[in-house]
């Protein structure tokens, strides 16, 4: 049986996995540029996301991988 900790984190990688997919979704239908300004005008200058198809997906590769944690 998980432990609460283990059942919060298989939940937070569910989430960031959702999110990942919304953000590719998204990178197909609007582009890299459009979704790349979203992105840093919502992090209020944390972090910045190059407006290219590649800038994109290291962005959502890192989300993957937590690193914006």
């Amino acid at each position: 049986m998980k432990s609460i900790k283990e059942k919060i984190e298989d939940k937070e990688d569910e989430v960031f996995r959702k999110v990942s997919l919304l953000i590719l979704n998204d990178l197909e239908k609007y582009g890299p540029e459009k979704v790349a300004n979203e992105i840093n005008e919502a992090s209020q200058g944390n972090y910045y996301v190059v407006p290219t198809e590649e800038g994109v997906q290291e962005y959502v590769s890192n989300l993957i991988n937590k690193k914006f944690k």
